[in-house]
């Protein structure tokens, strides 16, 4: 076998920076089932009143009549699927009226307290949240720390940190269930 005879650059490792692993991507998949579950126990008409793509409507209608459990899984992971093409803010907004502001406002201040204190704050959180997972928060905070660095403008942090709250509100009403 032949040897690379060129070295790794700082631009190979620049283009592959935010790309997630097949696990990652397996995981935000399951994540995302999960919830499209929390999705369909939503009544017909707040699901036809989602601001989402008909195939996604009609795929949570279509959960609702589907007895078998293995269907069912298919396609909550069909559901999974769609969503990723959506703006999980708008997603996660239909979903936290079942958290509450209380709740809200706790994960806001979890953001704050990981961004600052980082590993012993992130582990603090997922003995709390058993679906959180300490790669993508991690992942997170050093976007928003080198964002910090590099002195980026307000909007660019408060977007990252937006980032980090989406996840860390998909794992706090995963692990509320």
């Amino acid at each position: 076998m032949a040897r690379r005879t060129q070295r790794f650059t700082e631009e190979d490792f620049d283009s592959l920076e935010g790309r997630a692993s097949k696990t990652e991507q397996k995981k935000a998949v399951q994540r995302m089932a999960a919830l499209g579950e929390q999705l369909a126990e939503l009544s017909a008409k707040q699901i036809k009143n989602l601001p989402v793509e008909e195939r996604l409507i009609e795929a949570l209608e279509d959960v609702k009549l589907i007895t078998s459990g293995e269907a069912r899984r298919r396609q909550f992971l069909r559901i999974g699927k769609l969503l990723r093409n959506e703006d999980e803010t708008v997603i996660l907004s239909y979903l936290t009226p079942k958290q509450g502001a209380k709740k809200t406002a706790q994960l806001n201040r979890w953001v704050d307290r990981m961004v600052v204190q980082g590993d012993p704050a992130i582990k603090e959180f997922m003995k709390a949240h058993n679906a959180a997972e300490h790669h993508p928060i991690r992942q997170h905070i050093l976007r928003i720390n080198r964002d910090i660095t590099k002195k980026a403008s307000e909007e660019e942090i408060a977007a990252s940190k937006l980032k980090l709250f989406n996840y860390i509100q998909q794992v706090a009403l995963i692990s509320d269930n």
